[in-house]
């Protein structure tokens, strides 16, 4: 799997326990847990997306 897709998979997944942790009435603890991991793929998505932005751009020049 090249980065590019790795990275929209990892910030698809990210707004899918986005949408979850907002949508669904959960204890406090779940809903954290949701929020959390989404704030991690979210992250890690966008810096794989952002690295692999950059390195095509590097290699295009």
């Amino acid at each position: 799997m090249d980065n590019k897709t790795k990275g929209l998979v990892l910030v698809l997944c990210g707004l899918v326990f986005l949408l979850l942790g907002v949508t669904m009435p959960l204890a406090a603890v779940l809903k954290g847990i949701l929020l959390g991991s989404s704030l991690i793929l979210n992250v890690s998505g966008a810096v794989i997306l952002m690295n692999y932005i950059k390195t095509t751009k590097e290699s295009s020049q």
